[in-house]
């Protein structure tokens, strides 16, 4: 039983979809939201998470969870050749008519959270949940489409959760972290598609590095972490955000700056020939940076909440 949950959470890719979750609830607290509200459990006044903030968080995290399910449905072909053991349906742990159904469960799931929000906030989901579909059946083989959405799909929660408080504006700071989290996607996805190039030829699937070779896809991949590691500096200078000079802020981003920089400095991107390119753990450099956007998160989670 917990082998299957682990190869539903691995399916699904659950840690991703809490940071999305996690990015909702950060655009409420930038925009000025609350996260909690009183409410009397009992006769006691209690604080609890707000209906907004509930719904917001599982409705990002669901829909995603059912992307990426979706996503391992379409590609075990690919995922195959492209050896992908971290992948439940390549290890034979779940049967693809499994993926399906977790796929649509959790998609129905996502926007049913949804339909508890505004008629906008739903509007949006519905529209997220049928471009993940259309992505995993087709669109991903449109050149760089399936590097540029995903970078999207990162970006959008801080946007949605800013919409949930204020649906008539995005301060400076949420368009600052939707940035970042816009490069840091695309720069983790065009160096997945160093990694997936002989898999990507069986659906056609045209990234960066198929279409112009690993060397410029490397390029590429240097020069989004490095924006995003400049964009990060922003709001700690910046006033009209609840980062300037704050110390909360500014100590964790540096360390996720510190993981991209490592990671830029070991994909080599200057090397001329692509000679040992075996040598480069893609699957843990991509690790690496999931685990910078993770501090990332506690960065901006745990500036917008304290300062000292």
């Amino acid at each position: 039983m917990i082998q299957k949950l682990k190869a539903v959470w691995e399916l699904t890719r659950l840690e991703h979809g809490v940071m999305y979750g996690f990015g909702v609830i950060i655009g409420i607290l930038i925009a000025g939201g609350e996260f909690y509200e009183p409410e009397p459990i009992f006769g006691v006044p209690l604080a609890v998470p707000s209906r907004i903030a509930f719904f917001g968080f599982f409705t990002a995290l669901f829909i995603q969870a059912g992307a990426f399910a979706l996503n391992d449905y379409c590609d075990l072909e690919s995922d195959i050749v492209n050896r992908r053991i971290d992948r439940p349906l390549v290890r034979g742990e779940l049967r693809k008519e499994e993926a399906l159904i977790i796929a649509i469960l959790a998609t129905a799931l996502g926007i049913i959270s949804a339909s508890f929000l505004s008629h906008l906030l739903f509007s949006l989901a519905l529209i997220s949940a049928v471009l993940g579909i259309l992505y995993d059946l087709k669109l991903k083989e449109f050149l760089a489409v399936s590097n540029v959405y995903i970078a999207l799909t990162m970006a959008i929660p801080f946007i949605f959760g800013g919409l949930i408080v204020d649906p008539g504006g995005i301060n400076l700071a949420l368009i600052i972290l939707s940035s970042i989290a816009f490069l840091a996607g695309l720069g983790r996805e065009v160096m997945k598609g160093i990694a997936d190039v002989k898999g990507d030829v069986l659906r056609n699937i045209r990234s960066v590095a198929r279409v112009y070779g690993a060397a410029k896809a490397k390029r590429v991949v240097v020069f989004s972490y490095s924006l995003a590691v400049i964009l990060s500096v922003i709001p700690f200078f910046a006033n009209t955000t609840p980062y300037f000079f704050n110390l909360v802020y500014l100590l964790p981003v540096m360390a996720a700056d510190l993981l991209f920089m490592h990671t830029s400095f070991e994909l080599k991107p200057f090397r001329k020939r692509a000679e040992h390119e075996e040598d480069i753990d893609y699957m843990g450099l991509r690790k690496e940076t999931l685990i910078a956007i993770a501090i990332g998160l506690v960065a901006f989670i745990g500036g917008a909440l304290y300062r000292f």
